[in-house]
Order: structure tokens, then C-alpha cells, then sequence
């Protein structure tokens, strides 16, 4: 089979021009483009761009062997621009000097002669392209239908934009913003050419076929995209390249999940009149729909041709079908495999958790045990006597240490492993939950200074209980690691919708890379000497956080390190 040309050709030349179109991410790349490839593609002697300003035509940008009205500003229903907008179609003046809708003053100081005027976004025109002759002329079918395809593609590029705007707006969900659309067909194309199989399947449907282009595209509802395709008639598509949704026929496809095959468009009585071959010059077309194991629609195997091919027969449909499965069935073999990496992944983590749990609730318990057994030994070998009392308050106190550390197993396997940490909420007094927790930390702590200040102006529908638990965790937590000659710091207040919480000390500074992982399970840090816990206080905080709807920030530095609170008030 002959390789293509270096010279591209006029479909190629189209494709590329409307692909560059409905990739664009701004109006100025959507204009830039159809004014350097406009001219050359339609063979006219000028371009117009023209946007819609409400009642008036602005003509933003041309390309042209002379000035036409760049910058300028008319009346929709004075100019004949504004006629294709109000009336949804494109317009044909072969001569401009024999229709109406032409206001001649505006065009007697110009080379123009002839002209054409499509719509861009037919059933809502926000926009127009107007073609341009130095003499009177009838624009071909071919030039027509470029002229409308170029606005096709601006259809697509400013509905894209629009979508990607709203979506900023909107304060962009998880891999909707423009980047994460991309990465997200990045990684389509990659899984398409990760497997082998497809440049053979590609060279096969060709060979069986003798047709000159064969792709596999993705197909969503906004979106065609070219994962990979074998090229020997310079369609011009190569990985990664668009064309407009509804351009394509797997526009079509996508809604009835059926195979569309012609051997002929010219005699094929249901495609003889369709845009999708008048557009790209297609008269042999074939494509069948690649679904996924869970019935999901992913995109098309297509194949074209210039030319008519034998292709409408059980033969060659059955062996695209079996192509498509194949491909279907590797691509959902990836995700599989995906999965089970990340299942396995997951597995080892909850390994390795078990394991640091077991030695570390080991070693915590081993002490309040042994003071436990220490005690009760002493006291049935002495019996009463004037030291029971106090050996009584030691074993109480090693009884407490130990129930705190089954209370924190238990909200670990809570957050962990089941259904995360439940609420009861209320809109009691906050202020005396806070300073509660605060004054059982400076009896516990009676040569440390802690200073504590609240100003809640609102009522804070939170779990009165868990708060506190979380905010002793904080404070405790800057006892153990602040600067014992400093104060710790506790504010709290609601401003702006919010409910913060701040616990603050002096010492030394946490570093950078270690901030991230402080909320991880069994993270002790760099406690002081003779300090004993799971490791499992900040994680467990973090956790009542979230379950507020809040979330815990740090800052920390030489100065000062501040753990805050925030979560939105619920009225």
C-alpha cells in the first residue's frame, strides 16, 4: 500500500485545522487558529471572525489581501453576519451586488465581491465565520462544508471552555479541571498503547479492508480522541488529536452502542446525505463500539477510506467485533490488575499496621501490668498497713494509663477499620466542654502553665465528648513536646461561619518533612525521655476533625508551634 505524501492533503490539512480547534482552551487560540488556517483551507481571498455582542456583530479578527472591518462594531439585523446568526444557517452571496442583505456601503471600499457566512453554535449562535471572494463566485460544496466544519469545531472549543469555566466556578471537583481532563485521556492513550496487540490489529483491519486509515478513539459524551491509528492516506490524526464530537458518527455509536458500516456513501441511502461524510470526504466507513466487562462505553475500532470499499459483509464486521472485544478485554485486564496492585498494597499496609499495633500496645502495657502486679503482690503479702493507701492510689493510676489505652485502640479500630468515629451532637455551652478538658490538663500538669482563652459568640452543634477528647489530645500534645519554661497557649472562637481551636507552645521546631506524616497511626515523634504512648493521640484527633467536617492545620517554626482547629458552624 502506498505510504502518503509529505504534502499534506486538503482533508488532512481539515482534520488537523478542526482538531487544533476543539483542543483549544481559550477564545484567542480558537480565533488565532481558524484565521491562519481558514483562508488556505477554503481558497477564498479573505477571513472573518465575528462574535456576537448582543444586538451587535463585532468583527474581532481576519486574514485577508485587504483591510475589511477588524474591531469594528454593527447592527445585527444591518449586516449579513448578524442574518446567519438570527436565522441559525449559513448564507451564500455569490454576488454581492444582487442581495438585499448585503448593506453595499459597508463593502464598497473593499475587494469583496463574493461571500460566504456560517454560524457558530447553530441552535444558540454566539459567533460567525464569513469567507470572502475578490470576485463574484459560487463557493463549492466541498468549500461550504469546510466553512461549516471550521465552526463545528469552534462549537466544540467554546462549549469545552464554557464547561471547564463552569467548573472553576464551581470550585472544581476531583478530575474535572482542565490538567486533570487531560492527564485522564493522557491515561487512556497510554493504556491503549500499552497493549502490543494494537498496531497488528490496526495493520490487519487495513490489509483485510484495503482501506487507508484505521484508529481506536476515545469516545465520551464531549470529547473524540485519538488513542492510536495507522495512517496510509494522510488523514492527519495522530495520538492525542481531537476532533469534534459531533462531527463523528461515534457520536452516534456511543448513544446505540451499534456497528455503523457503509461500502459507499454516495449510493448508501442512509448516509448519502450525512455531515459526517460531506465533512471529511469519507465514502467507506466502518466502526464498531469497544464496551468494557462492567457494559461501560469506552470508544470506537473505526476505520475510512476516500474511496468505496467492500467492507458491509459478516466477514469484516464479525472480525472488527472480535478486535474490539480483544481490545476491551485487555484494557479491563489493566484495570483488574490496577486494582489488585492497590488491594495488595493495601493489604501490606494493614500488615504492617497490625504489627506496630501488637508491639507497641505490648510494650505500653507491659508497665501499668507489671505496677499492677507489683502492687497487688506487696499488699497480700503485707496486708494493710499505713503505705496500702498509697500503693492503692499507684495501681488506680496504672488501671486508668491502661483503660486510656484501650479507649484509643478502640477509636483506632473505629477510624481504621470500621465505619469511622460516630457523633452525638449538641449545642451546649462549648466554652465550659473546652476549659473542662483544660483544667484536668493542669491538675495533671501542676508545674506546667497553660493560659486559655474562648470567645464563642454562636452555639456549635458539635459532640461535646469527642471535642474534648480531641482538644486534650492537642494540648497534651504541646505539654510533651513544648518548652516546659513557656506557657501553652488555648484559644478559641468563632468568626466567619467557622468554629477554630488553636493549641500553641514554644520549642523546637518540627520539621518540614515530618509535618505531613504527624497525623499517621503510631507516630510518637521525638517525645521525651520516659514518655510512653500508642502513638495514636494526633491520629485519633485528626479523625474526630474530620468527623466534625473540620480539619486540623499546622505551622510550626522556632518561634512557635500552633496545631488549629476549623470546622464549619452548623446552625
Amino acid at each position: 500500500m502506498d505510504q502518503t505524501s509529505d504534502r499534506p492533503t486538503p482533508l488532512a490539512s481539515l482534520t488537523r485545522a478542526t482538531s487544533l480547534i476543539a483542543r483549544a482552551r481559550s477564545m484567542e487560540e480558537v480565533i488565532e487558529t481558524i484565521r491562519t488556517t481558514a483562508r488556505s483551507l477554503i481558497g477564498c481571498e479573505g477571513i472573518s471572525i465575528i462574535r456576537r455582542e448582543g444586538d451587535l456583530c463585532h468583527y474581532v479578527e481576519e486574514d485577508a489581501i485587504g483591510p475589511l472591518w477588524k474591531g469594528q462594531r454593527f447592527p445585527a439585523a444591518a449586516c449579513v453576519s448578524g442574518w446567519a446568526m438570527m436565522n441559525k444557517q449559513t448564507v451564500v452571496v455569490p454576488d454581492i451586488a444582487m442581495d438585499d442583505r448585503i448593506p453595499y456601503e459597508l463593502y464598497a471600499g473593499t475587494f469583496v465581491r463574493a461571500v460566504a457566512m456560517a454560524p457558530v453554535r447553530v441552535n444558540d449562535p454566539v459567533g460567525a465565520i464569513g469567507a470572502y471572494w475578490s470576485q463574484t463566485y459560487e463557493p463549492t460544496q466541498w468549500e461550504i462544508e469546510t466553512l461549516e466544519a471550521l465552526a463545528e469545531a469552534a462549537t466544540t472549543a467554546i462549549e469545552t471552555i464554557g464547561f471547564i469555566a463552569s467548573l472553576s466556578n464551581d470550585f472544581t471537583r476531583p478530575g474535572t479541571s482542565n490538567s486533570e481532563m487531560s492527564s485522564d485521556f493522557a491515561r487512556d492513550i497510554e493504556s491503549i498503547a500499552g497493549i502490543a496487540a494494537v498496531p497488528t490489529i490496526l495493520d490487519v483491519v487495513l490489509r483485510t479492508t484495503g482501506m487507508g486509515f484505521a484508529a481506536v478513539a476515545r469516545v465520551t459524551e464531549t470529547r473524540w480522541i485519538t488513542c492510536e491509528a495507522l495512517d496510509y492516506v494522510g488523514f492527519g490524526l495522530k495520538p492525542g488529536d481531537e476532533l469534534p464530537i459531533e462531527s463523528t458518527l461515534c457520536n452516534e455509536i456511543r448513544d446505540h452502542r451499534q456497528a455503523i458500516v457503509f461500502d459507499d456513501a454516495v449510493v448508501d441511502p442512509n448516509y448519502r446525505d450525512h455531515h459526517t461524510p460531506r465533512t471529511y470526504g469519507l465514502r467507506s466507513y466502518i466502526s464498531v463500539p469497544i464496551i468494557l466487562a462492567n457494559g461501560t462505553f469506552w470508544g470506537t475500532l473505526c476505520a475510512i477510506d476516500a474511496n468505496p470499499a467492500k467492507i458491509n459483509n459478516p466477514q469484516v464486521i464479525g472480525t472488527f467485533r472480535l478486535f474490539a472485544e480483544l481490545i476491551a478485554h485487555h484494557l479491563g485486564a489493566g484495570e483488574r490488575l490496577e486494582a489488585t496492585q492497590a488491594s495488595l498494597e493495601q493489604e501490606r499496609e494493614l500488615a504492617e499496621l497490625r504489627e506496630q499495633f501488637i508491639a507497641v500496645l505490648g510494650h505500653d502495657l507491659r508497665n501499668p501490668l507489671a505496677a499492677v502486679d507489683a502492687g497487688t503482690t506487696r499488699l497480700l503479702k503485707e496486708g494493710w498497713t499505713e503505705r496500702s493507701p498509697l500503693i492503692l492510689q499507684l495501681m488506680k493510676s496504672s488501671i486508668c494509663r491502661m483503660e486510656a489505652l484501650v479507649d484509643n485502640v478502640m477509636d483506632f479500630a473505629r477510624a481504621r477499620l470500621g465505619s469511622g468515629i460516630s457523633l452525638e451532637v449538641s449545642d451546649a455551652d462549648l466554652a465550659v466542654t473546652l476549659q473542662h478538658a483544660v483544667d484536668e490538663i493542669r491538675a495533671a500538669h501542676r508545674d506546667r502553665n497553660v493560659e486559655s482563652a474562648f470567645t464563642f459568640d454562636h452555639r456549635a452543634r458539635v459532640d461535646h465528648l469527642r471535642l474534648a477528647q480531641m482538644f486534650s489530645n492537642l494540648v497534651s500534645n504541646a505539654i510533651t513536646h513544648g518548652a516546659e519554661a513557656h506557657p501553652v497557649k488555648v484559644r478559641g472562637r468563632t468568626t466567619a461561619g467557622e468554629l477554630e481551636l488553636s493549641v500553641s507552645n514554644n520549642g523546637k521546631a518540627i520539621p518540614p518533612e515530618q509535618v505531613p506524616k504527624l497525623f499517621l497511626p503510631f507516630r510518637r515523634g521525638d517525645a521525651k525521655p520516659g514518655v510512653q504512648g500508642l502513638g495514636l493521640g494526633l491520629y485519633i484527633a485528626s479523625e474526630i476533625a474530620k468527623a466534625h467536617g473540620g480539619r486540623i492545620y499546622v505551622t510550626s517554626s522556632d518561634a512557635e508551634t500552633r496545631f488549629t482547629f476549623r470546622m464549619p458552624l452548623l446552625y
